[in-house]
């Protein structure tokens, strides 16, 4: 009995170590990659993929952590599939929480977005979209969700969006007020708190009145597969390559979302056919 403990008590330990620093497992609870990920799926995410670091929360608790690389271990690539961490306040003012979103990553660090009719464009050249991305451009759009594009004095809207510039390190930007709302963000995340301050036409970054801005870190522009209905950077923005979490690789587990009151509805809601299926 006591060999047994012992077993169990290891494969707990090695468990855990593995959800700290190699993989970790998410549900999908929205539609926002359809058809790429649906409802129901559970997918593996590689954290080892870019980078190894210390935890982003205690597991089983959920208590966040503040996360620190170790090192790097690769770097994003355009059309990734991502896990990653947000402060929800970036999208919805009134939480102060943090939000783990899956997306896609289409613009690299430097990389010039525009949608035109839906249609993708980087750095001016139209992207043809591969038939493995199933993307649902048929779908219905949120209702008024266009009023929270960002920036949020853009008069863009979901489908006819940018050019917009994703920042990368070393990237120096003019500060003006009427180009502020793109960047105060950015800014303010890489110093880890609110440090952008406007009063009149004087722009002020940590106490320091400034004219212009040399980002510290890379960043990237992620859309859901589902355009239409999906809140990514087109309403909070550049994501941060410290926000990464890892790299979406398989489907271990797919069931209709509804409520079973039995064995055969339980098997008939499982989708077999997405079981430990790659993530394109």
């Amino acid at each position: 009995m006591k060999r047994l403990l012992k077993i169990l008590l290891l494969l707990l330990i090695i468990a855990l170590l593995l959800k700290l620093f190699v993989v970790d497992a998410f549900k999908i609870p929205t539609g926002s990659m359809r058809n790429t990920l649906i409802e129901g799926d559970f997918i593996i995410v590689n954290k080892l993929a870019y980078s190894f670091s210390t935890p982003y929360q205690i597991p089983f608790w959920g208590k966040r952590l503040k996360r620190m690389e170790i090192s790097s271990t690769g770097k994003p690539e355009f059309n990734d599939v991502v896990a990653f961490e947000i402060p929800a306040n970036y999208y919805d003012p009134a939480s102060e929480d943090y939000s783990i979103l899956i997306k896609r990553i289409i613009g690299l660090p430097g990389d010039t977005i525009e949608l035109k009719e839906q249609e993708l464009f980087i750095n001016s050249v139209k992207y043809r979209t591969p038939s493995y991305i199933k993307i649902d451009l048929e779908d219905q759009p949120i209702e008024n969700i266009d009023s929270k594009i960002f920036p949020y004095d853009s008069k863009w809207t979901i489908v006819n969006y940018g050019p917009i510039v994703v920042p990368k390190k070393g990237m120096t930007v003019e500060l003006t007020p009427n180009n502020i709302l793109q960047w105060q963000n950015v800014i303010n995340s890489e110093f880890g708190k609110k440090v952008v301050s406007i009063e009149g036409t004087v722009i002020t970054v940590n106490g320091v009145a400034v004219r212009d801005y040399t980002f510290n870190k890379d960043y990237y522009f992620v859309l859901g597969d589902n355009r239409k209905n999906s809140i990514d950077s087109r309403y909070f923005g550049y994501v941060s390559e410290d926000w990464l979490i890892g790299k979406a690789m398989f489907i271990y587990w797919s069931q209709i979302p509804v409520q079973t009151t039995g064995i055969s509805d339980f098997f008939s809601s499982i989708r077999f056919s997405r079981l430990m299926q790659s993530i394109d």
